[in-house]
């Protein structure tokens, strides 16, 4: 059964758009992660500094590789310099 994992990610002030543009570009990259079954990305409408990312994975296990491997940082590469924090994350299972 898959997994899909938020995360809740914040702009630094002045690159929300910036940001909005960029994290496409990285979700390309995890997009091409094995284990990553598909990823969505969405701007808050309240809170316009505010992204949510929505990545599904075979596992948890999966993402966890993800995150050690030199892939990671070509995923944060492209909206890096825009983010000011990720505020969280975690991972749900379809119920």
């Amino acid at each position: 059964m898959s997994i899909v994992e938020l995360v809740t990610m914040r702009a630094k002030p002045g690159h929300e758009d910036y940001l909005g543009r960029t994290l496409p570009k990285g979700l390309a990259v995890l997009a091409e992660a094995e284990g990553c079954l598909g990823t969505a990305v969405m701007r808050c409408i309240e809170r316009p500094d505010e992204f949510v990312l929505r990545i599904e994975w075979v596992s948890v296990a999966a993402h966890e590789d993800f995150r050690a491997a030199p892939e990671f940082a070509h995923y944060r590469a492209p909206f890096a310099d825009h983010l000011a924090e990720v505020v969280g994350f975690a991972h749900y299972t379809r119920i």
